[in-house]
């Protein structure tokens, strides 16, 4: 089995250029203390504006349905929600020491059945320091690494902080995805 074919035009193209509007906007920088946290306010900000997108969105706090796993080494992964059976899958992640690795793990597993994978990283105040150095590109191999998902693979990276930016210049979402122009 192989990837999800994602082609960049069409109407999961467009799904994932809406996606990637609300990312940009929605305020990561609040008082949310934990990734449950996060992910129900993000997955109640996609269905309350559900008409945006062409598929359908599927998240686990939705009623009625459930989000599609990927089967692998033994176990159901599932992401936190998606647009669409096997079009978008969503995975929010709040890292205050390691979690980068699992993200990337889990986003290339859910390329197996999604045509596009958005993986939000949430920064904790704690490594705020981590964000700064992305920012002002010490993490060259970091950078290299999310230009490759994405480009290659389909597999998104937005870096937010849970903290207010404050420095001038310094970008409120560093993000790895190219919308349609």
């Amino acid at each position: 089995m192989g990837f999800e074919k994602g082609v960049r035009r069409g109407r999961v193209w467009d799904d994932a250029n809406a996606l990637h509007q609300q990312l940009l906007k929605f305020p990561f920088a609040t008082t949310g203390s934990n990734e449950n946290a996060f992910e129900r306010g993000f997955a109640t900000t996609l269905m309350s504006t559900e008409e945006r997108y062409n598929q359908e969105v599927i998240t686990q706090i939705k009623k009625g349905v459930s989000v599609q796993s990927v089967f692998a080494f033994g176990k159901k992964h599932r992401p936190d929600m998606t647009i669409g059976e096997n079009g978008i899958a969503v995975e929010l992640k709040f890292i205050r020491y390691g979690g980068l690795k699992d993200a990337i793990g889990q986003g290339y597993l859910y390329r197996l059945k999604f045509k596009f994978v958005f993986l939000v990283l949430i920064l904790s105040e704690d490594r705020k320091s981590v964000y700064e150095s992305i920012e002002n590109g010490e993490e060259k191999d970091l950078d290299d690494t999310l230009h490759h998902l994405a480009d290659d693979l389909n597999i998104f990276t937005y870096l937010v902080p849970s903290f207010e930016v404050k420095k001038p210049g310094m970008r409120k979402v560093i993000q790895y995805f190219e919308p349609r122009l």
